[in-house]
């Protein structure tokens, strides 16, 4: 039994005066209605109304239940009307986490940006390396790189990441510039220590891993202090070319061997598997969504 559809039911039968009015008003069949204020007798263990042919009245415990059973069904409609209108609403907290290679880089910036456009949002970044439990720790969603593990989270695909081997043109002149694969063995190299084989070189030549082993002055988990020692001349390094497509076009940084290719990877949010999709999250994820795609295609 339902019980608010049952309760709805007597209320309305209460107020109708009969079985017949009372379908008539609720588009249900008499004997729908008939069965739905049984149903809720029976639960409650007591007679609510007395049915002749012609009438239907109330009992004295269904005088005492119908005021009671209106006033619950005009709050219960009158909370869900507020929640369905404050959750269609961009507001309220929103909790993100996100490792700091990615957001001291790109996500902090746009967490300015987007509180500004959203000042209904209050806006929790937790940058961290650890792997937040969304669900036991009540974060709305992460922000993740790369292959994501199989689990029930629902996963919104933000932006493709491509990586660039680039140098200075410092660099480059003082200790030449590698013109095949094998040639990066005798090259140094500014390195993201977050990288799966930091052995050798993660590139690719049509398809084939290349061998060259990687030499590193420089190992840090930023890609802003990668950025800012490839510019200064510390080596060759590989980095996203969402964060060095201003220098490339701007010659602060140019491509070597760009017949290999870099890793490529996924940047994505993922969330808690809930049915509804609050506004709030909706908002944020269309926001970083074009800010990081306009920036990767060199739009911004």
């Amino acid at each position: 039994m339902n019980l608010h559809t049952a309760m709805s039911v007597f209320v309305e039968v209460a107020k109708a005066g009969g079985f017949a009015e009372a379908a008539r008003r609720l588009g249900m069949s008499t004997t729908t209605v008939s069965r739905h204020v049984a149903d809720l007798e029976s639960e409650l263990g007591a007679t609510l109304l007395r049915r002749t042919t012609r009438h239907v009245s109330l009992t004295e415990a269904g005088n005492r239940y119908l005021p009671r059973a209106a006033t619950l069904l005009e709050e219960l409609a009158s909370l869900n009307a507020e929640i369905s209108s404050a959750d269609a609403t961009p507001q309220g907290r929103l909790r993100i986490t996100a490792p700091p290679a990615l957001g001291n880089d790109w996500i902090t910036e746009l967490a300015v940006d987007f509180v500004e456009a959203y000042p209904d949002i209050e806006l929790e970044l937790d940058l961290t390396e650890r792997m937040v439990d969304l669900v036991e720790e009540g974060y709305d969603a992460a922000i993740r790189s790369g292959a994501l593990p199989d689990s029930s989270l629902i996963a919104h695909r933000i932006v493709e990441m491509r990586y660039v081997l680039c140098a200075s043109p410092t660099y480059l002149e003082n200790y030449g510039t590698p013109q095949q694969a094998e040639d990066l063995a005798g090259h140094r190299s500014v390195y993201w220590c977050g990288g799966a084989n930091p052995g050798h070189w993660p590139l690719t030549r049509n398809g084939v891993p290349v061998q060259a082993p990687l030499r590193p002055r420089l190992q840090v988990s930023n890609f802003a202090a990668l950025l800012e020692s490839a510019r200064r001349g510390i080596g060759l390094a590989v980095l996203p070319l969402i964060t060095v497509r201003d220098d490339l076009e701007a010659g602060r940084l140019l491509r070597v061997l760009p017949d290999c290719e870099a890793d490529h990877g996924m940047l994505n949010l993922v969330r808690p598997p809930t049915p509804f999709e609050p506004a709030k999250l909706r908002v944020f994820i269309d926001y970083i969504t074009e800010a990081l795609r306009a920036r990767a295609e060199g739009r911004a």
